[in-house]
């Protein structure tokens, strides 16, 4: 099954956009001369994204929650348009969503990190 993330009312925040790699692939060895090998460990590195929505209105966070139980976290991959780019990532949650009430419980702050499948 084919699961796409959610259309929501905002776009992401500035703060706290981060990309970049998902993982460090070298792999060294330190020769007992001071030399130093290295080497990929594989051919392809991932990227990830660190997204944040501030503030969120509750009806979308709603949306995420429920998205993010459909997806059992990070176990199912899903489509993803990066809004900085507008290119669709196949993409999964690196960890459980962050939720934070913003002031009223109408309001959210909600952040997560997404892996490039």
């Amino acid at each position: 099954m084919a699961y796409t993330f959610p259309t929501l009312s905002n776009n992401p925040s500035v703060e706290p956009w981060k990309e970049g790699v998902a993982f460090d692939p070298t792999i060294s060895s330190q020769a007992e001369g001071g030399y130093k090998q290295t080497r990929k460990r594989c051919t392809r590195i991932p990227d990830k994204w660190t997204v944040g929505y501030k503030p969120l209105p509750r009806a979308d966070k709603i949306l995420i929650r429920a998205f993010e139980k459909t997806v059992g976290v990070g176990s199912e991959i899903f489509q993803w348009i990066n809004p900085d780019d507008n290119v669709t990532y196949n993409v999964r949650f690196a960890g459980p969503v962050d939720y934070g009430m913003h002031g009223m419980s109408s309001i959210w702050d909600v952040n997560f990190v997404l892996e490039e499948a």
